[in-house]
């Protein structure tokens, strides 16, 4: 069974905890022995998980199956590292001796865990947890590259809230507690972000060093809500700085530069949110939208009255109609002929006063009930042949 790989060395693992406990110190022959153990069992496991790189075995079997692998490493190492720190800090230096075959196994589960980092990459659980031995290696690792990055971007020509967006996110891994719990997808995307950033920031050629450091932080998928918050304003400030005629150009422009931009969307900052990309385009999508009706509305010229081909009798017989059968929310009439007396202009009178409203409203004759009842009949037949055909 693939899943038995690493049954043996949990086992030994079980024992050295046991004899640990009971304080059986092994002869040096028997530790040479234990270790040679160790090593050929290391040996035979990685040659069986190298051997499934070149088997048929699918992919969505390869990672349950290094997925498990994974864990069995966690739980064993973590096991020996917390009996082991307990020993030393408990007991007398007497109980050394007793460690080194267990500090030598832990030692080996750590090589097997680089090993599968190295060659599984794809089949590992990047959302799994370190094992606590590792914790302070990879934690002072991780410092020393975030503090040297941060310290680099200090003295060089880079876009000042950009450098702050990209200080802020290392200051963070800087300050990390130390009982924090790691992962080996934020250690590993940090130790690729800071090796990007610090081979980007040595490139010299004739572009502006903001363009390509952005360039750098699309292909790593850094969607960080700063990032994605500081290209919006530097998008929003670039429109300001031009023209009216020319800013929609520009946007339209900056969406494509965008779609074609490379994001390796295998690695991000935080894979709960969608890829910085994909925030962007969606955001920009909809702001060329807003800024195309804005456009659009700028450019008709609405009058200051609508002319409608009724006259003033009409149309206040349609309003008495319309408000007799409650399709205004508004029950202030005057209200409503005011609106449309400022509002409107009938086919004879560019100008509809108040008073002539009122009085129509109240005094139509036959003739002017005549004509909107023939516009309220063409009105009907319209909406029988549209939703009612015979």
């Amino acid at each position: 069974m693939l899943k038995d790989e690493m049954k043996l060395l949990a086992q030994m693992a079980a024992k050295y905890l046991l004899e640990i406990e009971n304080g059986s110190e092994p002869s040096l022959e028997n530790e040479n022995e234990q270790k040679a153990r160790i090593s050929t069992e290391c040996f035979r496991i990685k040659k069986s998980w190298t051997d499934l790189l070149f088997s048929p075995v699918k992919d969505h079997v390869m990672r349950r199956y290094i997925g498990f692998q994974q864990q069995i490493i966690l739980e064993t190492a973590d096991s020996l590292y917390k009996q082991i720190e307990s020993s030393k800090k408990t007991s007398a230096q007497e109980i050394y001796p007793l460690l080194k075959v267990p500090d030598f196994l832990l030692e080996c589960l750590l090589g097997l865990k680089d090993f599968q980092l190295q060659y599984f990459t794809n089949y590992i659980d990047d959302g799994g947890k370190l094992p606590d031995a590792a914790i302070s290696t990879v934690r002072k690792r991780m410092t020393e590259a975030a503090e040297k990055v941060s310290a680099t971007l200090q003295n060089v020509e880079l876009d000042v809230k950009l450098r702050a967006c990209i200080c802020d996110y290392l200051g963070d891994i800087i300050m990390m507690q130390p009982d924090s719990l790691l992962n080996y997808r934020s250690a590993e995307y940090l130790i690729s972000f800071t090796e990007t950033i610090a081979v980007t920031t040595d490139f010299t050629d004739n572009r502006d060093l903001t363009q390509i450091v952005t360039e750098a932080l699309f292909y790593m998928n850094f969607n960080h809500h700063n990032f994605f918050q500081w290209y919006q304003e530097t998008i929003e400030v670039r429109k300001l700085s031009l023209r009216p005629q020319d800013q929609l150009p520009m946007l339209m422009k900056q969406l494509l530069v965008l779609k074609s931009m490379p994001v390796m969307t295998s690695m991000s900052f935080d894979p709960k949110v969608q890829p910085i990309n994909s925030q962007l385009e969606s955001w920009l999508g909809e702001y060329i939208k807003h800024e195309t009706v804005h456009l659009e509305m700028s450019e008709i010229e609405l009058p200051d009255k609508i002319e409608l081909k009724l006259t003033v009798a009409q149309l206040a017989l349609l309003i008495r109609l319309l408000y007799e059968e409650d399709v205004f929310a508004m029950k202030n009439i005057a209200a409503l002929l005011r609106f449309f007396s400022n509002h409107f202009m009938s086919k004879k009178q560019e100008h509809i006063s108040y008073g002539s409203m009122n009085k129509l409203y109240y005094s139509g004759d036959q003739f002017t009930g005549y004509a909107v009842r023939e516009l309220l009949l063409k009105m009907v037949a319209k909406v029988n042949k549209m939703f009612f055909p015979t």
